[in-house]
C-alpha cells in the first residue's frame, strides 16, 4: 500500500516552464521575460529546499528522542520481566502423577 507520500499529485505534473512551451512566437518573445523567470522559479525552489532542509533536520531529530525513548523502554521492560521471572519460579519441584485410562 502507497502512502500519501508515493502517490503521484497535481505537483508532480509538467508545467508550462518545464515543458518550455510559450503561447508567444519565439522571434516575438523577449529573452529578457524568460530569464526573469526563470530567475524567480530557481529563487522560489531554492527556498523550497531550504524548507525542506529545516523540515528534514526537525523531524529527524524527533525520530531520535523517540528512538531514545523506545530503548529506554525495552530496557525497562526487560528488566522488569527478568524480576517477574525470578519470583515466579517456584521454590519446590511441582509434583506430577501418573494417570492411566
Amino acid at each position: 500500500m502507497k502512502g500519501i507520500l508515493q502517490i503521484r499529485s497535481v505537483g508532480n505534473i509538467k508545467s508550462i516552464h518545464s515543458a518550455g512551451a510559450r503561447s508567444i512566437p519565439k522571434v516575438q518573445r523577449s529573452s529578457h521575460l524568460d530569464l526573469y523567470m526563470l530567475g524567480r522559479e530557481r529563487d522560489r525552489l531554492e527556498k523550497e529546499i531550504f524548507a525542506l532542509d529545516k523540515r528534514r533536520s526537525t523531524v529527524q531529530r524527533q525520530i531520535d528522542i523517540i528512538n531514545q525513548r523506545l530503548e529506554k523502554l525495552q530496557k525497562e521492560t526487560h528488566e522488569a520481566q527478568k524480576i517477574r521471572t525470578q519470583r515466579s519460579a517456584p521454590t519446590r519441584p511441582v509434583r506430577t502423577m501418573t494417570m492411566s485410562y
